[in-house]
């Protein structure tokens, strides 16, 4: 009877269990509308934003007209944003993220160069620092009414190191940002994109030669565009990253739900069977007294 005691106790504690983990997949499920909403409201002007730098930047061939999109003769120092959760429980999302961020380090100081991180999420803050990589910035995961803030802050400190004020020297030659893209509510693929300096668009040599005319003058557009544009890339990366998250966790927790559920059947058969064995001992421990007081 022992034994029966255990099973029953498991089946009740993987049953609470079952309940947590179908509460957080509802509550993802819910909250995963809402972000992926707000992701594709906002794509169309980052892209639109960026097809207007992109034409800017390709109207000349002096690629130094802005300080954000000055290219450094020689990259000796590089900065990396990585974007992950300030919770766990969602599969693989932090860990992938951590991982291309700690490869990407890796290689950055095998080639002899420094490196400065910016942290956005408690895990990739905690993952880097366990992998011996102390992040100099951090930054809690936004919500929605602090997005921006957020945003504008690590911007502030992206540019800070790439063009720091006062003639100060440049603690990044060159900043990466490390974050999951949201593809749909199943696939989320992580993406090294660079954020400084602002790299010219490429030309096609065959295309007829376009003479745009802008009012006001080019520099001064970019001067304007390209730290808004930075704002927007980041924003991009915060929204869809907030979105992965939703959508791992949601498929985490269908995956856990699905496996305990597969438990309960499991343990209920075991406990069943348990059972009837116990049952057919006592019966057999009877009739053989039985059989023991007739002779």
């Amino acid at each position: 009877m022992g034994n029966l005691k255990e099973i029953r106790n498991r089946i009740g504690s993987i049953k609470n269990t079952r309940k947590i983990t179908q509460a957080m997949g509802r509550i993802a499920s819910a909250r995963l509308v809402k972000a992926q909403q707000a992701v594709t409201a906002a794509r169309p002007y980052g892209t639109r934003l960026a097809e207007v730098v992109e034409a800017l930047t390709a109207a000349s061939d002096d690629a130094a007209v802005d300080p954000l999109m000055a290219a450094r003769a020689e990259i000796r120092k590089v900065a990396v944003v990585i974007v992950s959760a300030d919770r766990g429980l969602c599969g693989a999302f932090n860990a992938n993220a951590i991982k291309a961020t700690v490869a990407l380090i890796k290689r950055e100081k095998a080639a002899g160069r420094e490196i400065t991180v910016i942290a956005i999420g408690k895990k990739g803050n905690s993952g880097l620092t366990y992998a011996g990589v102390k992040p100099s910035y951090f930054h809690e995961v936004p919500n929605h009414d602090n997005l921006i803030d957020t945003v504008k802050a690590v911007a502030t400190e992206a540019t800070g190191l790439f063009l720091p004020p006062d003639g100060a020297a440049p603690q990044a030659d060159i900043v990466y940002l490390v974050y999951n893209f949201f593809k749909n509510a199943l696939v989320q693929e992580v993406q090294t994109v660079q954020l400084l300096p602002f790299a010219p668009a490429e030309v096609d040599p065959d295309a007829p030669p376009v003479e745009p005319v802008f009012e006001p003058g080019r520099e001064a557009l970019l001067s304007h565009l390209l730290p808004v544009a930075l704002e927007s890339q980041l924003q991009q990366a915060l929204l869809n990253s907030i979105s992965a998250e939703l959508a791992a966790r949601r498929t985490a927790m269908n995956s856990a739900t699905d496996n305990a559920s597969q438990m309960i059947n499991d343990l209920t058969l075991q406990f069943n069977r348990e059972r009837q064995a116990a049952i057919t001992t006592e019966l057999m421990e009877i009739i053989g007294g039985a059989e023991a007081l007739k002779g």
